[in-house]
């Protein structure tokens, strides 16, 4: 979870545990696992809303919308500012670049009801390929993740789980270190993300 304001804290902060998550598995797992993880997997994501254009000028519209959105808010007026997938997709890989993470690729595709995020992770010498498919929940104290499916290499169902239950694990520590100072609603339509604020 990578900390700019509250809703680019929520997605980065997951992705960021999802990495720590695969490394200790890298060294808990049997090799067989291990070499599954790191072998083929998922593929990138399909956006929704036509083809991602990930670059500098999306990440620095996300930045300066979500800026603009934030002080609004500060100031006790209510709201709604939409980002496009490029725009999120966008600012995720500026975010990797500047933290020199081990991330690679990185997607985020929106659709009705629920985004999706794709990426190539550099574990322990190996490129892992994974998957995760969710939503957040925005208000309360600190967001809170629905993740409705978790793909990882290829690993086969039966043997996902110990994986899910980490990737699960680390997110949900992630989302608690990040506080939320209003109650925003979030709606994923295909392509697009709104986060709004009611008066």
């Amino acid at each position: 979870m990578f900390i700019i304001h509250f809703f680019t804290g929520s997605i980065l902060g997951i992705i960021s545990g999802i990495v720590l998550s695969l490394a200790l598995l890298f060294v808990i797992l049997s090799a067989t696992t291990t070499a599954l993880m790191a072998t083929g997997g998922p593929e990138p994501c399909e956006p929704g809303g036509g083809e991602l254009a990930i670059n500098q000028a999306n990440s620095d519209s996300f930045q300066r919308n979500w800026d603009e959105f934030h002080e609004a808010v500060d100031a006790g007026q209510a709201g709604a500012v939409t980002f496009t997938e490029s725009e999120i997709a966008s600012r995720a890989e500026s975010w990797a670049n500047e933290e020199d993470t081990p991330f690679e690729d990185l997607r985020v595709c929106i659709h009705d009801g629920a985004g999706e995020a794709t990426g190539d992770l550099n574990v322990l010498g190996l490129t892992v390929s994974a998957r995760i498919v969710g939503t957040l929940t925005l208000s309360g104290e600190n967001p809170e993740a629905s993740i409705d499916d978790i793909s990882v290499g290829n690993v086969p169902g039966f043997m996902l789980r110990p994986v899910e239950f980490a990737i699960e694990n680390a997110i949900e520590e992630g989302l608690t270190e990040i506080e939320i100072d209003h109650d925003y609603g979030l709606t994923l339509e295909e392509g697009k993300a709104t986060v709004a604020v009611s008066p």
